[in-house]
């Protein structure tokens, strides 16, 4: 795939940065994107090597209120160490807003 990072990566890149690691459906229902659209997105930043998919069975999720741990069924992805390089590198980071998925 040849593109560059459009606005809409980069706030992918600070989600998983803020948020920690999640998976494709809820990305693209948090930022009402297709899931098809937003597979390709992660399998894009993945080829960037800007995130990577979590190993393991089980995702540790730690936010400021709140830890909390989490069987996983689906393949989730968090930022990498090139992805936080460069996130930091970026001069203005959008805001992310994104819809809260309805449960």
């Amino acid at each position: 795939m040849d593109r560059k990072l459009d606005e809409t990566d980069i706030k992918l890149l600070k989600y998983f940065k803020t948020l920690g690691p999640d998976y494709a459906k809820l990305l693209a229902a948090r930022f009402n994107m297709d899931v098809a659209a937003m597979r390709e997105r992660l399998n894009y930043l993945e080829s960037l090597n800007f995130i990577e998919r979590v190993e393991g069975r089980i995702v540790k999720y730690y936010h400021r209120r709140m830890k909390s741990v989490k069987h996983r069924n689906h393949t989730y992805y968090m930022i990498s160490r090139e992805g936080d390089h460069f996130l930091r590198q970026q001069e203005e980071v959008p805001e992310i807003t994104w819809k809260k998925p309805r449960r």
